[in-house]
């Protein structure tokens, strides 16, 4: 029973930090279902005074004393509501154990409304706007205003709203010519669009990307070429689906991915259900299975393959960021691409401190920054829209 309890206990830690994998968070679910009095108990530890508490103690907070305490009080505590007490007293261990480590956890913007000092109000995070480029070269501009239905040259109509290309109207599928007619979408800088495809393709566009695409699909193999970052939901045809990027391809027939290619960094392809084959352009290959990534560092032959927990990999398309154990430089490059800002690093070590932290990708940046400096670890200045980090240590000492 007691290792059932501090297994609970960890799972809401990890439920607060934003690491719970889907399997976790179904075991989870099913405590909380069991009874009343767990899901009271669930509430009771996740309430932002309980949460707050936590994090302001978690810098100072001692493991070792800390299980001292929850000893003492099993062993004082033998009678009424015993399971209750001990899973109360285990959560309160294991969550400063969580927040006090290498990480910093984004639970709530406002945890630490005293803080101030910092402000990034010039700092707005992204929007639905993007670019279409006809195959005739004109170009509409799309964002939150845009809703109409536009007519190509050759007849075809295509749907817009304000977040949403669609593809797939009657007149699309009657209006297959001999040559393939091509369309891009480019989202910029703190930019995302979601497209549909004539064959149902659901395509979610990120921040500085590119997707270009036939208007509609013949009768083979259907192709896209990208560069940038863009989750797909691909509709089974019984067609094959290529991704083309520069130096990879992914294959698919039906089946939900992430692909991340941007220029100068590692290109990722990332499976959450059916499978891929991803190819490089020196002929290496490999074929992926759910919860696999494949990495390929552009220039390089090899293909790596990794199993990761996908939730780190496609939570941006759900509104959430999430990272673990990344370099601040990392984080920050992903966050800049969303974020109206510009990152400054007084200190070159600075960039290599790691990290994990839960953002939340439609809200200001402020509270996250907030908490970075939270963890003693780094300085943060806001100067308009520029955050500039410097090693805590040498800030405090000038």
């Amino acid at each position: 029973m007691i290792k059932q309890d501090f297994y609970i206990a960890g799972l809401i830690a990890k439920y607060v930090s934003g690491e719970l994998t889907t399997e976790e968070d179904a075991k989870l679910s099913e405590w909380r279902k069991g009874s009343p009095e767990h899901e009271a108990l669930f509430q009771k530890i996740c309430s932002e005074e309980h949460l707050r508490k936590q994090a302001q103690r978690s810098r100072l907070f001692d493991p070792a004393e800390g299980w001292k305490k929850v000893e003492k009080r099993i062993h004082t505590n033998q009678r009424r509501s015993m399971r209750t007490r001990l899973l109360s007293y285990a959560a309160a261990i294991m969550l400063p154990i969580i927040l006090a480590g290498a990480f910093i956890r984004f639970i709530s913007p406002t945890l630490f409304p005293e803080r101030n000092a910092i402000t990034a109000q010039d700092i707005q995070p992204g929007s639905p706007r993007a670019t279409l480029t006809l195959d005739n070269g004109q170009t509409i501009y799309l964002d939150s205003h845009t809703d109409e239905m536009l007519e190509q040259t050759n007849g075809n109509r295509v749907r817009i709203d304000s977040t949403l290309l669609d593809y797939r109207t009657d007149e699309l599928q009657n209006g297959i010519s001999d040559a393939p007619i091509y369309n891009k979408v480019e989202t910029p800088h703190g930019g995302e669009y979601n497209l549909l495809l004539s064959d149902g393709t659901k395509v979610h566009l990120n921040a500085m990307t590119s997707l270009r695409f036939p208007v509609n699909f013949g009768e083979g193999k259907r192709e896209v070429e990208l560069e940038g970052e863009a989750f797909f939901e691909v509709a089974k045809t019984g067609q094959p689906f290529t991704v083309q990027v520069n130096g990879m391809q992914v294959e698919v027939l039906g089946t939900t991915f992430n692909v991340s290619a941007y220029p100068q960094e590692e290109y990722q392809t990332t499976l959450v259900s059916g499978s891929v084959k991803v190819k490089s352009d020196h002929g290496e290959s490999c074929l992926l299975v759910p919860s696999q990534q494949a990495s390929l560092t552009p220039g390089t032959d090899g293909i790596e393959i990794r199993t990761v927990d996908t939730a780190f990999y496609t939570s941006w398309t759900k509104g959430k960021i999430y990272f673990k154990d990344q370099r601040l430089e990392d984080i920050m490059t992903i966050l800049s691409r969303w974020y109206d800002m510009e990152v400054v690093y007084a200190d070159k070590d600075t960039k290599d401190v790691l990290f994990g932290c839960h953002v939340d990708r439609y809200s200001e940046i402020t509270p996250f920054v907030h908490l970075l400096e939270e963890t003693g670890k780094v300085h943060v200045k806001i100067d308009g829209k520029r955050i500039i980090f410097s090693n805590y240590i040498n800030n405090a000492n000038q």
